[in-house]
């Protein structure tokens, strides 16, 4: 499989923000308590009923919402990988990327995206001055 041109940083962080403000809260459908009253004029049983189907369709959609969420994170996160491996060079694996990026997250995550970022360079620049200085990054 061919790498395809990777994103810059700015690009990879706008499409960061995006994902993080994506709601995992259905619109157009809200969970109801168990004893709402759907209809009046049905019986307890029919009502009940009604709101059993509701929340189940409120549950699948909340998952679906998540499953798409996390797809474009982890599509996200795979730029991130390839970005640092292009950045670091010295034949970084894509295990050593996620291993800088993991540990940049810890970092600066509690302060955004952007605190993440500037960990992340400090240590793709440390790590680049090893991997020279070691003669490269195969193990």
């Amino acid at each position: 499989m061919g790498k395809k041109h990777s994103k810059n940083w700015a690009e990879i962080q706008q499409d960061f923000n995006s994902m993080a403000e994506m709601s995992c809260i259905p619109s157009g459908i809200k969970k109801l308590r168990g004893d709402h009253v759907i209809d009046m004029d049905q019986s307890v049983r029919w009502n009940q009923e009604q709101v059993r189907l509701n929340n189940e369709k409120y549950q699948e959609e909340v998952k679906r919402l998540n499953r798409e969420k996390n797809k474009r994170r982890d599509a996200i996160y795979e730029d991130i990988y390839q970005k640092i491996q292009e950045e670091v060079g010295s034949g970084l694996t894509r295990g050593g990327a996620v291993v800088i990026w993991n540990y940049a997250w810890e970092l600066g995550h509690a302060y955004g995206i952007s605190d993440v970022l500037s960990h992340l360079n400090d240590l793709m620049d440390m790590v680049q001055k090893i991997l020279t200085e070691t003669g490269g990054g195969s193990k």
